[in-house]
């Protein structure tokens, strides 16, 4: 067996009597009670992103959005990340349309949210045009 210098045992008790006693550190945690508002809003983005899926799950849109060289996922990952006032704005757009109208309307709407999106440089979905 290979024999060590006092220094390497040295520094190697250090360490392990570091590492031991970080183990036995409490870990902080943080709690604060969520406001009305903040619940309400969690809410209601669950709503309209639920909302909005459907409309947008339909099998004429996602053909359509295909047939745009847009990928489904895609869209459903951009939906899923924009803010609830965006939602706000694309389920307002889509409750204005008439029941049972045109698929190129919904995907208008879509495309002008994730326009907004590009343009302020949060997504980069029109970057091969």
């Amino acid at each position: 067996m290979k024999k060590f210098s006092k220094n390497c045992v040295k520094a190697i008790a250090v360490l392990l009597a570091f590492t031991m006693s970080t183990w036995v550190l409490p870990t902080v945690g943080l709690a604060a009670p969520i406001g009305t508002d903040a619940l309400v809003q969690l809410d209601q983005r669950g709503h309209l992103l639920s909302e909005i899926q459907s409309q947008i799950a339909r099998d004429d849109v996602r053909k359509e959005f295909i047939a745009r060289g847009v990928s489904p996922a895609e869209v459903d990952a951009r939906i899923a990340a924009l803010g609830t006032e965006e939602l706000q704005i694309l389920a307002t757009n889509l409750d204005e349309l008439p029941a049972g109208g045109s698929v190129l309307a919904v995907i208008g709407a879509v495309f002008v949210v994730l326009l907004i999106l590009d343009v302020t440089g949060v997504t980069n979905v029109f970057t091969n045009l």
